[in-house]
């Protein structure tokens, strides 16, 4: 395969699995509205994902326990499986999408740098320093300005979201310090997770899942249980292989828009001056985080033959 197909596939690869994830804010938020809160979100996602990459658990579970432990397995299950999928999606049962699209992406790199810093010694630098600045300051201004939710909500769903984002960062920077490969992290957080969690939900919660629409249910079941859960994982993964790690960060920063854009379309979310607002400091300091030559990396290889 050629160096442009490559780039073409990778490119590809990259901006589905983007699309997945900012279509991801829209689906949850619909879910809320009907019935669905995180708990109930969460058990379809993890029943899916059980169900699906069950075949591929049994064949590596042995070399997954071998290679990261219990400790590791606890720890990534913590930060990124049923407990993060249930704090993210009850962030939005009570506020609009367009938060989290900004506040989780926005602030995400930031926890990643603040942990290297604290366990690595690793210096941001002045133009990571400004980047998260904007992003700051594209955060705050949607705080400021007006909403549609209820203050009270409004408050709760961006305290999951910060927490989600402490979460997301944390695994982010554990992935690589403990170098996972994608496929052990994928059936840790998408099967040892979901055995762990859907006993107890069950158990407690019995079927009041199926009292919501049957439509609104299998959109989660497919969008949260395939998309999010296994499709997007390993298209980003192929992504990164093919074209790095750099490539696929240039194209990153499109995310909050892009899930500003489908929560518009899709649920009628109609951002304010002000979220707009927020959303693009969000955006520009994301591509500045990414630092320049991470862009002009990107573009060169378009012109690679």
């Amino acid at each position: 395969m050629t160096a442009r197909s490559d780039l073409f596939l990778g490119s590809l690869f990259a901006m589905t699995a983007i699309a997945i994830y900012a279509g991801m804010f829209a689906v949850g938020r619909h879910g809320a509205g009907n019935g669905l809160d995180g708990f109930d979100q969460s058990a379809a996602r993890f029943l899916m994902s059980c169900i699906l990459l069950a075949p591929l658990a049994l064949r590596r579970a042995s070399g997954i326990w071998t290679r990261l432990g219990l400790f590791r397995i606890l720890v990534l299950m913590s930060l990124q499986g049923a407990v993060y999928s249930v704090v993210f999606l009850s962030a939005l049962t009570y506020a609009p999408a367009v938060y989290g699209a900004a506040f989780v992406p926005g602030l995400q790199p930031f926890v990643v740098v603040v942990l290297g810093f604290l366990i690595l010694a690793e210096r941001p630098g002045k133009i990571k320093t400004i980047a998260f600045a904007i992003c700051f300051a594209g955060c705050s201004i949607m705080i400021i300005g007006p909403s549609t939710a209820p203050a009270a909500n409004l408050s709760a769903g961006l305290a999951l979201f910060g927490v989600s984002t402490l979460m997301w960062g944390s695994y982010t920077f554990l992935l690589r310090v403990w170098s996972i490969e994608p496929l052990d992290a994928l059936v840790v957080i998408g099967v040892s997770s979901g055995i762990l969690f859907l006993p107890p939900y069950f158990a407690i919660r019995e079927f009041v899942a199926l009292e919501a629409p049957l439509s609104a249910l299998l959109l989660q079941l497919i969008y949260q249980g395939v998309f999010v859960g296994i499709l997007a994982a390993l298209l980003f993964a192929s992504a990164v292989q093919k074209i790095g790690s750099l490539s696929v960060a240039a194209l990153t920063p499109t995310m909050p828009a892009l899930a500003t854009i489908i929560a518009l379309v899709t649920l009628g979310e109609d951002p304010s001056v002000f979220q707009w607002a927020g959303i693009g400091l969000v955006s520009i300091g994301l591509i500045i985080s990414k630092s320049p030559k991470i862009v002009i990396s990107y573009f060169k290889n378009t012109s690679t033959p």
